[in-house]
């Protein structure tokens, strides 16, 4: 009978696991759509182009150009190293990266100008979005059902 509660306490684990991966995959999308329609409204407001990048913890940010001027410069950091205070040059963004790398790896690009046609096409737009949820995804997944398996 133990066995029996125990295998079903397993299952309801597995069954919430997989309903809570379907939500936030839900979250995800609903997000990606956001920072998409960000960049849009951003590109419409300043005639510049707006990419649209993960940053370090996987969030979605939306970049132009000046930001990535602004991401490959060094930034002086100072932090405490064996009791004594050290400087350090810090870079978000390698100082070779030009905004064709930023194009190529980004999930959504807009157009450069307004009356320009030179906008990401909505089969790549397609693309890369299923590919971003697929690695969020993908991640989520093992994360969860790897803690699953441990216990």
């Amino acid at each position: 009978m133990k066995e029996k509660m125990m295998a079903f306490a397993q299952t309801l684990k597995e069954i919430w696991a997989y309903v809570k991966a379907f939500y936030l995959l839900k979250r995800d999308e609903l997000r990606l759509r956001f920072a998409i329609f960000m960049a849009n409204q951003l590109q419409k407001a300043k005639n510049k182009r707006f990419y649209v990048v993960p940053n370090a913890q996987d969030k979605l940010i939306w970049i132009c150009n000046d930001d990535i001027k602004q991401m490959k410069k060094a930034r002086r950091v100072r932090k405490l190293i064996d009791g004594k205070l050290r400087t350090f040059k810090v870079r978000m963004m390698p100082k070779n990266t030009t905004h064709q790398d930023v194009m190529r790896d980004c999930v959504y690009y807009t157009q450069a100008r307004w009356n320009e046609n030179n906008g990401i096409t909505v089969e790549e737009r397609n693309k890369r979005s299923q590919k971003w949820l697929q690695y969020l995804e993908k991640k989520r997944f093992d994360r969860m059902f790897g803690e699953l398996k441990a216990k």
